[in-house]
């Protein structure tokens, strides 16, 4: 996959995304965490009055020394108020410091939560669609990766900026009392920023280039890490293969970053040497004046002070711009993700629907439904029409890539239908609430989730108002045939399921019955069964499809499979090949047909009678 990168924006474009940018972070900050903010801020401002004052003082401590010194009989009170003075403000410097720490960890914490929060409810509001997409997926990964603690630092530069400003300000008016020269002066000590500004955006740059290959690593870790792949990894010995991949990943990557180290060091270093030249000029100016007798030996110790803090300060201030504009260009990967436009909003929240809505089974119609994955050459699915009576099972058979659970994904509305219409009963499900669609249709789909949960957690997610619901969540497992795995379990339903945290690791078999009594848990009159047995032996299919017989009573039901076997349970077969419904009938109507469900059935029939011989 190739990386991609934005165009490069303009200098003025990119400082009024700055300042709009530095607005949302801090809307953010005080939006989720008001208190926490009011007091991070009353200590950054603080801790920029205080390091002014403690000069000052410094000086008069000075200028009392050699006062007490000059008099015959040396008193030291006027020099001990003051060393007592400066002994309070460092006290009170030291504790802002504490406290400027102490309420930036829990502001970056806490509005990191608030962030991933958005991110990942942002997520929710999306549709499959969009998970499908590379592009997205690399805006998502820019997103999360690191805009969780990116508002804190740009609230964080924001503040160190105006602390630097308040302070710098100070010690200008100190300054300009020895020379207006020794003030402009301090910009120099700003020389730095610019090569920081520079190297800042080419930063960014090189990221976003190589988001794809980031996301490639990880996925190559998950590949040696994660136990759902260990067993094929390796029984091919592919292990060395997907290191090595990994580790030339992680090698163009270092020589990215150590090109770019060296080119933006060097930089900075040639920089700060002159700003550092420029500081010792003016330190041999103030020492020559005080020898002189210009000024005195409290006035260049202020001086010096002022000018080498000055320096610090300016510095400080230069580097929290160009962190913010760092932090900016970071900040507005995660604003261009909550800035999409939001296409599967659930409004409706999980039963709350009426118990009429859920009472009777549906008719459902597919009315020159079509279908085109982005970036696919053929439509996925072209000029549907389909008609399901209330209660009637439709089984929709086919060969792979026909369109079968595109069709059912578009029921579930976890697309958005590019043309034609789908209606459950009389209502189009393109003006019905996503919350209320997913409440009336049930599907378990081929490649369930396991949930690393307990075993009654794994059956009640199915409906989440039954999730502490036991008797309910013995039922459905019950009908799905899962009862007796549940029995064996050390705990019971109480049971953890799954190695990542400890629990009973389960057969992919028993994984699917699990899954299959999550479906039945669904109070949902239109129920779709995706390959519902393709992982459990004959004996333990041919009793839950006795179980479904009973079950699918009440419920309008479509059944997809490529076992022929369990297709004559259905009332009517529909079969797809190439995005098309090209059969429909009964199971004799289409043997009798002798079309393309008949091949297929007379294939795996020949398959059965050559395993029996």
């Amino acid at each position: 996959m190739a990386d991609r990168e934005q165009p490069p924006r303009s200098q003025l474009q990119q400082l009024r995304l700055l300042a709009s940018n530095v607005r949302r972070a801090v809307s953010l900050a005080w939006r989720f965490e008001r208190g926490l903010t009011t007091r991070y801020v009353v200590a950054s401002l603080a801790g920029a009055l205080l390091p002014v004052a403690i000069a000052y003082v410094g000086k008069r401590i000075v200028d009392a020394v050699v006062a007490s010194i000059a008099d015959p009989a040396h008193p030291t009170e006027a020099a001990f108020r003051w060393v007592a003075t400066e002994l309070g403000l460092m006290l009170l410097s030291y504790v802002s410091g504490q406290a400027l720490g102490y309420y930036g960890q829990l502001l970056r914490a806490r509005l990191a939560l608030h962030v991933d929060q958005l991110i990942f409810d942002k997520a929710l509001r999306l549709s499959v669609k969009h998970f499908e997409d590379a592009e997205f997926m690399d805006m998502l990964e820019r997103a999360r990766r690191e805009s969780g603690w990116r508002p804190v630092e740009m609230i964080t530069h924001g503040l160190r900026l105006g602390r630097s400003v308040v302070t710098l300000t100070g010690y200008a008016v100190l300054l300009a009392q020895f020379s207006g020269w020794a003030v402009l002066a301090l910009a120099f000590a700003g020389l730095p920023f610019l090569a920081e500004a520079r190297y800042a955006s080419e930063q960014h740059r090189i990221h976003q280039r190589r988001t794809a290959r980031e996301r490639q690593a990880y996925y190559l870790q998950q590949l040696l890490t994660s136990d759902f792949y260990v067993k094929e990894v390796k029984l091919f010995a592919l292990g060395p293969e997907f290191l090595r991949r990994h580790r030339a990943l992680h090698e163009e990557f270092y020589a990215e970053d150590r090109d770019f180290a060296f080119r933006r060091g060097a930089a900075v270093t040639l920089l700060g040497a002159i700003s550092t030249g420029v500081f010792y000029g003016i330190y041999l100016v103030v020492v020559g004046a005080t020898v002189t007798g210009s000024i005195s030996l409290g006035d260049m110790t202020l001086y010096l002070t002022v000018f080498r803090q000055g320096q610090d300060a300016f510095q400080s201030a230069m580097s929290s711009i160009a962190r913010a504009w760092e932090d900016n260009l970071y900040m507005n990967n995660l604003f261009e993700y909550l800035a999409l436009e939001e296409d599967d909003v659930v409004g409706a929240e999980l039963g709350a629907l009426p118990d009429s809505a859920l009472q009777e089974a549906p008719a459902l119609h597919f009315e020159g439904v079509s279908f085109d994955y982005p970036g696919s050459e053929r439509p996925a699915l072209a000029d549907i029409d389909l008609h399901i009576a209330p209660g009637e099972t439709v089984a929709l058979v086919g060969p792979n890539g026909a369109g079968k659970t595109t069709l059912v994904k578009l029921l579930a509305g976890l697309y958005p239908l590019d043309r034609g219409t789908i209606r459950i009963g009389d209502e189009d499900i393109a003006s019905m609430d996503r919350g209320e669609l997913r409440q009336r249709v049930g599907v378990l789909f081929q490649d369930f989730v396991h949930y690393h949960f307990s075993a009654a957690e794994n059956v009640g997610l199915g409906w989440l108002p039954s999730l502490d619901d036991r008797a309910a969540i013995e039922s459905a497992a019950e009908d799905a045939g899962a009862a007796r795995i549940v029995e064996s379990l050390p705990q019971g339903y109480d049971t953890k399921l799954g190695r990542w945290f400890g629990g009973e690791q389960l057969s992919i078999g028993q994984w699917q019955r699990m899954a299959l009594a999550r479906a039945f848990m669904r109070r949902s009159k239109v129920l779709v069964l995706d390959e519902p047995t393709a992982a459990i032996d004959a004996e333990g299919e041919h009793e839950i499809f006795q179980r479904f017989g009973e079950l699918k009573r009440d419920a309008t039901c479509i059944l997809i499979t490529h076992r022929f076997s369990t297709v004559r349970m259905a009332d009517r077969i529909v079969v797809l090949d190439q995005g098309r419904i090209v059969e429909e009938g009964t199971h004799a109507e289409l043997m009798a047909r002798g079309g393309l469900y008949a091949r297929m059935f007379d294939l795996q029939a020949e398959g059965y009678r050559e395993a029996g011989a």
